[in-house]
């Protein structure tokens, strides 16, 4: 009675325990890095507008992200939009999709897979990158890995009621990320290949179809918004990097070619040393569908068609990696040691990327919107004039979204180069006016505030009576119109991408 007891608490005490340590690994230092254009986003869509302009925004732009903006605006009514309770849904998430990695493993194998899965989850590049990301990603990684499960729980107890219930939650994950969508063809390849049974495989086919045809309208309207992803670069040299090392190891060669050697390793014990169990043929089955198809799919359309593809976009299969690399390490592994031993090389490995790569102050394709708006909180006085120049050479581009990130950090300064306000052009982003636009309102300022790109040629501060502009910014219509109405720069911030001048006249 007692080791059934026991085994009873195991049960959720396992998940728990994995999903706990899933959260705290990708929380760890989430406030460092700045915001950055995704997540500027987030803010505009989520913070900076009533939920009434949300929805009209989301007929025009952005409603691929609809639900989690939704979502995300209800958690900005009781916590501020900083950089760390931003990411604290996306940190959680993470947690809850190592949880669910446990869970399934032991579904599909067994304990020790479960566990060990779970625990690679926590740790995995791409994850811990999702963790601290703004973005729906972690949460698509949660949806499929409960989905999943959903499948093999329906699969198995045959219930109505349970399909019914990976019905909803397939339609929830859809609404989450359209790309999820194709993970009813990863679950009809485990299904065809495991359950063939009456029973299981026409309400699978009758669930799934339902769903699919049921949010065919919404995929619809997502895929008639692809303009806002023509940045995403076309099939080329670089893809097979993404693949290989990106899409899961976020550029950490040395995880990557670990899980190679573990994956190798374990398909020569297959070979030549034993029979894979019906557990492990499952997990890898399911792994490698729920990994391959999505990918190879994405990446054909990518090529034929139109580019889609791009590594983050594909984090909700990034769950299959840990659940393979989970029933790889069990399979080489003589005892629970060498396991342990193989997962803590594996942290070791991926203990540099966390560190130095995904939690820097500019870890986000180096921008720096949370350093300027500090600044700018500090120095800048009520009143003064924020003066925006909107031409720069890096990507994404412009300038502007820089003040969406952390609004509240300029609500006290007169925004002469404001045209559009998002929320009125039914869009993500204000729009700048050109810089000889900005004369009228100029003419009442005394202090304004510019920013602009960064000049790499110039100290990390300076100040004096009339500072030289420099030939960067000395070269733009911003500069030329602030110098013609009389005002001196007077003390100026370099940081990654922009600088920051004070002018007075």
């Amino acid at each position: 009675m007692v080791d059934v007891a026991a085994r009873g608490r195991l049960t959720w005490l396992e998940p728990l325990l994995v999903g706990i340590l899933g959260a705290a690994v990708s929380l760890a230092g989430a406030g460092r890095p700045s915001f950055w254009y995704d997540e500027a986003a987030t803010i505009s869509a989520s913070y900076s507008r009533p939920l009434s302009a949300l929805w009209q925004m989301l007929g025009d732009v952005d409603a691929v992200h609809g639900l989690y903006y939704m979502l995300m605006h209800g958690w900005f009514t009781i916590v501020p939009p900083t950089e760390f309770w931003s990411r604290v849904p996306s940190g959680l998430a993470v947690g809850a999709a190592a949880a669910g990695v446990v869970v399934l493993g032991r579904q599909l194998s067994s304990r020790a897979v479960g566990l060990t899965a779970g625990v690679m989850c926590a740790i995995l590049p791409r994850a811990t990158w999702a963790g601290i990301e703004a973005r729906p990603y972690a949460l698509t990684m949660m949806l499929a890995v409960w989905l999943a499960v959903a499948l093999v729980w329906a699969a198995g107890r045959e219930s109505r009621w349970i399909w019914g219930a990976y019905g909803g939650l397939l339609a929830v994950s859809i609404l989450f990320d359209v790309y999820l969508a194709l993970l009813v063809l990863a679950h009809a390849v485990f299904v065809l290949a495991f359950r063939r049974r009456r029973t299981v495989v026409l309400p699978f086919a009758i669930t799934s179809g339902v769903i699919v045809a049921v949010m065919a309208p919404f995929v619809a309207v997502v895929a008639g918004q692809a303009q806002q992803i023509s940045w995403i670069t076309p099939i080329g040299s670089r893809t097979f990097e993404d693949l290989a090392v990106q899409q899961y190891f976020d550029r950490n060669p040395y995880f990557a070619a670990l899980s190679l050697v573990v994956v190798l390793a374990a398909i020569g014990v297959w070979v030549f040393a034993r029979r894979p169990s019906a557990g492990e043929r499952e997990a890898v089955v399911l792994a490698v569908a729920w990994s391959v198809i999505p990918t190879a799919l994405i990446v054909a359309y990518s090529a034929v068609r139109e580019p889609l593809y791009t590594p983050r976009y594909l984090c909700f299969t990034a769950p299959a990696m840990a659940l393979l690399l989970g029933v790889c390490i069990i399979a080489v592994a003589r005892s629970a040691w060498v396991a342990t031993a193989i997962v803590a090389v594996f942290a070791l490995l991926a203990a540099p990327t966390f560190i130095a790569v995904q939690r820097g102050p500019y870890a986000k394709y180096h921008m720096d919107y949370s350093p300027v708006a500090n600044l700018v909180s500090a120095e800048a006085a009520a009143g003064d004039c924020l003066l925006v120049n909107d031409t720069v050479t890096f990507h994404p581009a412009p300038m502007r979204p820089l003040m969406a990130a952390r609004p509240d950090a300029y609500a006290g300064l007169v925004d002469v180069s404001l045209w559009q306000r998002a929320a009125d052009r039914r869009h993500v982003f204000d729009t700048n006016l050109i810089p000889e636009a900005s004369v009228g309102p100029l003419e009442h300022c005394g202090v304004v505030w510019i920013i602009t790109q960064a000049d790499p040629n110039a100290p990390e501060h300076e100040e004096g009576v009339a500072i030289p502009p420099g030939p960067l910014f000395g070269g733009t219509r911003a500069f030329a119109v602030s110098h013609d109405m009389g005002f001196r720069l007077v003390e100026r911030w370099q940081f990654s991408l922009a600088q920051v001048i004070k002018s007075e006249r």
